[in-house]
C-alpha cells in the first residue's frame, strides 16, 4: 500500500502514544470530511525546542507552539495538479501538557491539531477570537468525527 501521508518522529518514544496507522486513519477521514481525498500531507513530530525554531524562523515567534503548518496550497498558481497540502508540525512535550491541563488525552490533542493544521494547509486562518470560522469549523469536524465536543 502506498503511504499518502509521510510521518516522522524525531524521537521514537513519540510513537508509543502517537501510532502512525491510527494518525493515517485519521487524517484520511479529516482529509474525506474537508473534500481532500487523494492529498497527502506529512506530519513531524518533534519536541520544543525545534518547535520554537521553526516558529522564530518562520514566524519571528521566538517561543515554543503546539502546532505550525506549511501550505504547499498557497501563492502563484504551480501550473500543474498539486495534491500535497504540506507539512505539520507538531511538538509533542508541549502537547502534552496542553492535553494535561484541557484534561485529556495527548492523543486525543494531537487528532484536533491535525485537524486544525489541516485547515490551516488549506488557507484557512484564525485570530484570537474563538469563535472565527476556522475555530468553528475544526470543532464541527471534531465532534463529526469522534462524537466528541472540543472546548
Amino acid at each position: 500500500m502506498e503511504e499518502k501521508y509521510y510521518i516522522e518522529y524525531e524521537n521514537e518514544i513519540y510513537e508509543k502514544d502517537l501510532p502512525k496507522n491510527h494518525l493515517q486513519d485519521w487524517i484520511s477521514q479529516v482529509l474525506t470530511e474537508v473534500d481532500r481525498e487523494g492529498f497527502s500531507v506529512s506530519l513531524l513530530f518533534t519536541d520544543d525546542e525545534r518547535i520554537k525554531e521553526l516558529n522564530n524562523n518562520y514566524r519571528g515567534k521566538d517561543m515554543a507552539t503546539d502546532v505550525l503548518s506549511f501550505s504547499q496550497m498557497e501563492g502563484e498558481e504551480f501550473g500543474f495538479e498539486n495534491h500535497f497540502l504540506g507539512d505539520i508540525v507538531i511538538a509533542v512535550p508541549y502537547v502534552t501538557e496542553q492535553a494535561k491541563r484541557l484534561g485529556h488525552s495527548v492523543f486525543e490533542e494531537v487528532r484536533y491539531l491535525i485537524v486544525h493544521g489541516i485547515l490551516h494547509l488549506m488557507g484557512y486562518d484564525h485570530n484570537e477570537d474563538e469563535d472565527c470560522e476556522m475555530s468553528r469549523l475544526e470543532k464541527n469536524i471534531y465532534k463529526k468525527l469522534t462524537g466528541e465536543t472540543v472546548e
